[in-house]
């Protein structure tokens, strides 16, 4: 008798322990909030991948060591997509189903968004996509964002620079016929060249992955061009400048967000010298907050940042924004949060976000001067 007494204590005691270690668990879980950042961390567009993958790690462990939102801290649950969007896919389901993410930042690249976005929608999941600019990205729902500005005005920017600034009226265009991103932007350039007066001379196509461009760069040096844009990604973009100089193209070269890569300078092998793209911000911008974010970027990663770091520090600000508005983690609550917060201080700009799913902010068309890029224009839409 006195050994089942005993036996019987002993599990009594075992089970209080374990019910207590419980109870903590779901305590200490009750005071995190649970992110999930999608990011190509691997893949042709890894450099991408991680600018974005550093900033919000940045931004994550300052709002931590500031207490939090709302006095919860944020757990980040990081994955890697490799820049595709079928692994995109599988990781949004993973983070939605096993992790069970408040919301989800990214993926980066318009591709993987595509396939992502979808699924948060469904699942009534937040996303905020900092670097996704295809245009039909944020119809997909009303769950869905994004902290960069949309391919058809970055399109139109460029075309009316490429007419009005450096008066041009004869353009070719290559582009990727398999990439939503680079056939959204030709189509945004094209049409708006065209509108403003432009001819467009040859249109040049080529699928991801491809690596010479004999063909297409004959029928453009045949057509003799004064400009040459090229809506696509550095990976892509590097190659074909390098080709293009030694077809002998002296075409102006007009490029876009995607060009933004220290890698651009080694896969052109120099030759993106003197072009022009449109991008999110100059990281030589002297408003305040622009400068304090380069300063913090710089020191802890012993490199400036580029523009995709700064839409993932603003991707991260504009969360925080939305989740201390929300006032809790309830989907619905970030989802209203996220569409209508303003007046954020990030790094590209002062945002306001508009219930559509895109900032209001200003856009920037850059020169590529001794391998600097500069300010040349400053739009606002």
């Amino acid at each position: 008798m006195k050994n089942s007494n005993s036996t019987t204590r002993r599990m009594v005691m075992v089970l209080l322990v374990m019910l207590i270690f419980g109870l903590f668990s779901v305590s200490a879980q009750a005071q995190e909030i649970k992110i999930g950042l999608i990011s190509s961390l691997t893949g042709p567009v890894s450099t991408y991948g991680q600018s974005v993958r550093n900033a919000v790690e940045m931004g994550v462990e300052e709002i931590n060591n500031a207490g939090g939102i709302n006095g919860q801290k944020i757990a980040l649950v990081i994955s890697d997509d490799k820049g595709d969007a079928t692994e995109a896919a599988n990781i949004a389901r993973y983070l939605i189903d096993r992790e069970q993410v408040a919301l989800i930042i990214g993926p980066v690249i318009t591709p993987c968004v595509m396939s992502v976005a979808p699924i948060a929608q469904e699942a009534g999941v937040p996303l905020m996509t900092p670097t996704g600019t295809g245009d039909s990205i944020t119809a997909i729902g009303d769950y869905i964002f994004r902290a960069a500005y949309k391919d058809s005005l970055q399109g139109k920017v460029m075309a009316r620079f490429a007419a009005e600034n450096l008066g041009l009226k004869r353009v070719a265009i290559m582009y990727d016929i398999a990439n939503d991103y680079s056939v959204g932007l030709m189509n945004a350039f094209k049409n708006a060249f065209e509108e403003l007066g432009g001819t467009i001379v040859s249109t040049q196509s080529y699928t991801t992955g491809d690596r010479d461009f004999s063909a297409q760069l004959t029928s453009i040096l045949l057509a003799n061009p004064e400009g040459l844009y090229i809506p696509d990604y550095h990976s892509a973009v590097g190659p074909i400048l390098l080709q293009a100089n030694q077809f002998g193209i002296n075409a102006v070269k007009l490029g876009v967000d995607g060009w933004d890569s220290p890698d651009l300078k080694t896969l052109s092998a120099g030759n993106h010298e003197g072009g022009y793209y449109v991008n999110h911000y100059s990281v030589l911008d002297t408003r305040e907050a622009t400068v304090e974010f380069t300063k913090k970027y710089t020191e802890k990663f012993g490199q400036e940042p580029d523009a995709l770091a700064a839409l993932g520090y603003d991707a991260v600000l504009i969360v925080k924004a939305a989740l201390e508005q929300a006032g809790s983690t309830d989907p619905v609550a970030i989802k209203d949060a996220m569409g209508s917060v303003k007046n954020v201080v990030a790094a590209t700009a002062t945002i306001d976000m508009d219930p559509e799913g895109t900032p209001y902010k200003p856009i920037v068309v850059l020169q590529i001067q001794d391998g600097i890029p500069i300010v040349v224009d400053r739009v606002y839409p």
